[in-house]
């Protein structure tokens, strides 16, 4: 397996389903055309501790580790290209008014679910993510999904959305880049949110929300 650090800038925000076709369209625009426009249909499968660490200074190590594969509907669930991911935790604001965390990806081979049984991780979470992903100028991708949850476990048929409003998710996030290349990355990404002014009001979310600890009930 393969892996990589690095640093990643992004900037959220949403919005209802009928300004999504003006989005695409400006984004089709910013991008060059459709053919830098791809379709994101990925599961992710969220991990947990299999053995809750004690309360105590150790309990705060405790991160959530999270797999995550493009799928179709013909492909078994061992079978797909599963990519493990660690997100870090991101940088309590700082003025920049944009999420900076460092990630780590690995690329999987073999049984993904054994090796996370190995690493003694069990299974928490998962949910579908599916919409639209555009590059732009190779710094960054934008993504506009929805995020669907399963009424029965890995069974794609039971997909259902979570939000019943039918709002969209709009993520714009860096390359992986290094941490030295962290200040003009949020410049640049402060910049290109102006192009999607009267659209989409992209923000940063607070780090309290994006801290990757797992919250045990005791």
């Amino acid at each position: 397996m393969s892996s990589s650090a690095s640093y990643e800038c992004s900037l959220h925000g949403q919005i209802p389903d009928k300004l999504k076709p003006k989005l695409i369209e400006r984004l089709i625009g910013l991008t060059g055309g459709e053919d830098f426009q791809s379709e994101i249909y990925e599961h992710e499968i969220g991990f947990i501790p299999t053995v809750e660490t004690p309360i105590g200074p150790a309990r705060n190590e405790d991160v959530m580790l999270k797999l995550r594969a493009s799928i179709s509907e013909n492909v078994d669930l061992l079978k797909r290209n599963w990519q493990l991911c660690l997100y870090g935790h991101p940088e309590p604001r700082t003025g920049r008014n944009v999420t900076v965390r460092p990630m780590i990806y690995v690329n999987m081979k073999g049984d993904a679910f054994k090796y996370m049984s190995n690493l003694g991780y069990t299974f928490g979470f998962e949910y579908v993510r599916k919409g639209h992903a555009f590059v732009y100028k190779d710094l960054f991708r934008i993504t506009v999904t929805q995020i669907f949850k399963f009424e029965t476990p890995q069974d794609l048929s039971t997909l259902h959305l979570l939000d019943p409003t039918n709002t969209w998710l709009v993520e714009v996030s860096s390359i992986s880049i290094i941490q030295e290349a962290v200040s003009k990355t949020v410049e640049e990404i402060n910049n290109f949110k102006a192009l999607f002014t009267g659209i989409v009001d992209l923000g940063y979310v607070d780090h309290l929300y994006l801290l990757n600890k797992v919250t045990y009930r005791s």
